[in-house]
């Protein structure tokens, strides 16, 4: 089970409090939504990259012949 940081939790919640639909500007609008899609993409990716990193860690330690407690 993986903890949330309390930064990246204010975060989710910051992030999750903003209403596109509710900015008159259309212009804006768009920006906010396609800053917010892109924060999405980048916000996964780091997952994914701090799963993997951790794999090739594990691997890396296995064939070092450490344990991992």
């Amino acid at each position: 089970m993986t903890q949330i940081a309390p930064a990246e939790k204010l975060m989710t919640v910051l992030l999750q409090s903003i209403e596109p639909k509710e900015i008159a500007d259309e212009s804006l609008r768009q920006t906010i939504e396609l800053l917010l899609n892109l924060i999405e993409q980048l916000n996964s990716k780091v997952k994914d990259l701090v799963e993997e990193n951790q794999k090739l860690r594990d691997e890396n330690n296995r064939l070092k012949g450490e344990q991992r407690i």
